[in-house]
């Protein structure tokens, strides 16, 4: 098993290599302290690996590309003096994921939303050089995020208003237009960002927040700074912001959290710099960051000896279930609960920074497989009401726009937690399912490709929705074997798309179809693909061509694989 060199001390493990979330803050934060990372060219490389083909740059190499990752690489690129390759391949790839609506989508095909609509146009404006074209278009599309309480929206017809999203919003429209007044109701949208200040100077994100933290604040600082204002209360603010670092160390994000972050430290220099201040001691901030550097490159969010993040951990815990580990340690349930912070009702994928439903719905099937102690259930099912967006459909987290992987990873938790699809609004999850449906299976998102993961996702929730009983559980399974059966290879198991290689992702998803919908699972063959992807030292790589280790993902896929039980749900 790849696990015991990824431990981590407080009981969880990691994947190995740098968070691009990480790096990029890292970087930035260095770079208003007038510093670089101790290895630029490692960073450097790093980053530059994530890139694909089409210009664009994806969160983790081998991924595809999105506008998220695009920007966070860019952007740490300029910070490191690296040029950035491919422009004119950027660009092109860009406008791939221009929405009809006027906003950019996180990856070509999806709904517009104002997270990736900012990514984009700080990119044209900022890497790119370029004036965003249609700004008409865009003009409106952000002209329709504010909502009747004076607040900004994710999307016009949002049924939330969030700091973030007048964050994003403000920057973009600075972005795309300079300084032409903005096309909101300005007195009403600084009145209710003004209206998020706590009474102790820091911001919360939206009206039933529980707690003022470093990253609201920082957000409604830089928000209103954009609109050509400043906090209400701005003396208080700065102060709240100093305040959070401790004697001869870092910034942490809350009152009571006790571990500092690269966040923290991005979001307090960040908006302290906007304030016309600086940390109390920089230096401190600096030596705690190069403290989360890896050596080959690139960052984590806390000192590598301590940086878990729950994929891993929940990798972790599955596969010591799994090969009946004598005596399992309890550190990765305890990490996992511990991640399940009361700040947000959802799990994070690294404590400290925000929740997202595929980290939420692995935890919550580890624990359950590893017969732990549950999750707050209720929780869990009332953050995942919160998310569900306007489309019917869920993103990886709040104000993401819907795709079909987290999607399902929401029905997913609720099965985990016995829980059905009427928890949600289900007529409008049926809405968009129907949306992503194609002749040949199902997509990511409306306007993304069919392949075979997001087929054998959609057939588990229209499972999910149908019910498990009846004619429609018989339609459903003969379904899922005529659309699933051009998937499946020679070399055994199965392929993202017709006739290619096969890979762990792809034959984890069907053969959990399978179970779940009560097809016959081939063994025979699944098992000579798993031997195929085996490695000698333990593990498992994702594909037959990749003889290398994919890391504690990859093991704990391959490990519940080569048992014939039944699976847990586990979605990537």
């Amino acid at each position: 098993m790849p696990f015991d060199a990824l431990r981590t001390s407080d009981g969880g493990a990691r994947q190995g290599g740098a968070d691009l979330w990480c790096t990029y803050a890292a970087v930035r934060t260095l770079t208003w302290l007038g510093e670089k990372p101790t290895d630029p060219e490692g960073t450097a490389r790093f980053l530059l690996s994530a890139q694909n083909s089409d210009g664009g740059y994806a969160w983790q190499k081998g991924l595809a590309s999105d506008v998220w990752a695009t920007y966070y690489c860019t952007q740490a690129l300029t910070d490191l003096g690296t040029g950035i390759p491919s422009l004119p391949e950027l660009e092109q790839w860009l406008s791939t994921t221009r929405d009809a609506s006027g906003g950019f989508a996180m990856t070509p095909g999806q709904r517009a939303d104002v997270w990736a609509t900012y990514y984009a146009a700080r990119t044209h404006a900022e890497i790119l050089g370029t004036d965003i074209p249609q700004r008409d278009e865009l003009r409106n599309w952000l002209a329709g995020l504010q909502r009747a309480d004076g607040g900004l929206g994710w999307y016009p017809g949002s049924t939330d208003s969030d700091v973030r999203a007048c964050y994003y919003a403000a920057t973009a429209w600075r972005a795309g237009f300079g300084d032409a007044p903005p096309p909101w109701d300005l007195p009403a949208l600084v009145g209710w960002l003004n209206d998020r200040q706590a009474p102790a100077g820091g911001f919360v994100f939206h009206e039933s927040a529980r707690a003022d933290d470093l990253w609201a604040t920082f957000r409604a600082v830089r928000a209103l700074a954009a609109l050509g204002t400043s906090p209400g209360r701005e003396a208080d603010c700065a102060d709240w912001i100093i305040a959070r670092q401790s004697p001869g160390g870092s910034f942490t994000r809350w009152d009571d959290y006790p571990d500092a972050d690269v966040w923290a430290a991005f979001s307090a220099v960040g908006a302290l710099q906007t304030l016309g201040h600086g940390p109390r001691d920089s230096s401190a901030v600096v030596t705690f960051l190069k403290e989360c550097e890896l050596p080959q490159g690139g960052f984590t969010y806390r000192a590598v000896s301590s940086a878990g993040d729950s994929l891993a951990t929940s990798a972790l815990l599955l596969a010591e279930s799994a090969t009946g580990v004598e005596e399992p340690s309890d550190g990765p349930a305890r990490w996992l609960h511990a991640a399940h912070l009361p700040y947000e009702d959802g799990v994070m994928y690294m404590p400290g920074r925000g929740a997202e439903v595929r980290c939420t719905l692995w935890a919550v099937s580890a624990l359950a497989t590893a017969d732990q102690k549950p999750l707050d259930a209720e929780r869990l099912v009332s953050w995942l009401r919160q998310l569900q967006n306007s489309d019917g459909g869920f993103g990886y987290w709040h104000g993401r726009a819907s795709d079909m992987v987290a999607t399902v990873s929401a029905v997913d938790i609720l099965a985990g937690l016995d829980r059905g699809t009427d928890e949600l609004d289900a007529s409008s999850l049926r809405a968009f399912l129907d949306s992503c449906r194609a002749e040949t299976g199902y997509r990511y998102s409306p306007g993304a490709a069919v392949t075979a993961s997001t087929t054998a996702q959609g057939l588990r929730l229209l499972h999910r929705l149908n019910g498990p009983a009846g004619s429609s559980a018989e339609d459903t399974r003969t379904a899922a074997n005529r659309l699933l059966s051009p998937y499946a290879s020679r070399l055994g198991g199965y392929g993202a798309t017709s006739r290619s290689v096969p890979d762990l992702v792809s034959t984890y998803q069907i053969v959990l179809t399978q179970q779940t919908l009560g097809i016959a699972v081939e063994r025979p063959t699944l098992s000579r693909f798993l031997d195929r992807v085996r490695l000698t030292g333990g593990g498992y790589a994702w594909s037959p061509l990749g003889n290398r280790s994919g890391g504690p993902l990859a093991a704990a896929l391959g490990t519940l694989l080569a048992r014939d039980t039944p699976l847990p749900a586990l979605n990537l």
